[in-house]
């Protein structure tokens, strides 16, 4: 079953290492990192929402219920949106991974559309938050939410079969987290 694709940009986090808000960083072209994330989204998904704390005009975004209880959360609500909406999947990205194209990303959708099944990223390793999740993981995520253990990474390698994983080029799938990583960026 295929249906609408929502894309959900995650910025939750603290960015406690970057010592600010990463969606608003600046990439060499002068944009944001969030609206760089929205438009690539955009090319792809019916719906582009962000999930976390930044606000962009005339973008959803839907806030942590519980803050810092890491990205399960965020990605909870957002397949509870995407319920409520009538899409089938949620296709997620890191507001902090600038270096994904949109070729990546459509390798990602491309499989999902063929199996309709947890679709996520690989470089070095499984790469949870760069993935498609049908909107009937909700339950699972849900309850994963209120767990001690709430690594997404954990809980797929605990049951590969339910995901399939598309290779994505590890330069790509890096996350921007402190000055030095985003001061290498720009080089």
């Amino acid at each position: 079953m295929t249906g609408r694709l929502l894309g959900v940009v995650l910025c939750g986090g603290r960015s406690a290492r970057m010592g600010r808000d990463k969606s608003s960083l600046r990439r060499a072209d002068g944009g944001t990192f969030l609206k760089h994330a929205i438009d690539r989204l955009g090319c792809l998904c019916d719906q582009v929402i962000i999930s976390g704390d930044a606000k962009l005009p005339g973008i959803v975004s839907i806030a942590d219920p519980v803050a810092h209880r890491g990205p399960v959360v965020g990605i909870a609500e957002s397949l509870e949106y995407a319920s409520e909406h009538d899409f089938a999947a949620c296709f997620f990205t890191p507001v902090d991974v600038p270096e994904l194209t949109v070729a990546d990303l459509l390798s990602l959708k491309s499989a999902w559309l063929e199996s309709n099944k947890t679709t996520l990223a690989i470089s070095e390793r499984m790469e949870p938050l760069v993935g498609i999740y049908p909107v009937t993981l909700l339950e699972t995520i849900e309850r994963l939410t209120e767990s001690e253990d709430r690594s997404l990474f954990r809980y797929f390698k605990r049951d590969p079969a339910m995901i399939q994983t598309v290779a994505v080029d590890r330069t790509r799938c890096r996350n921007i987290n402190t000055p030095e990583d985003l001061e290498d960026h720009g080089r």
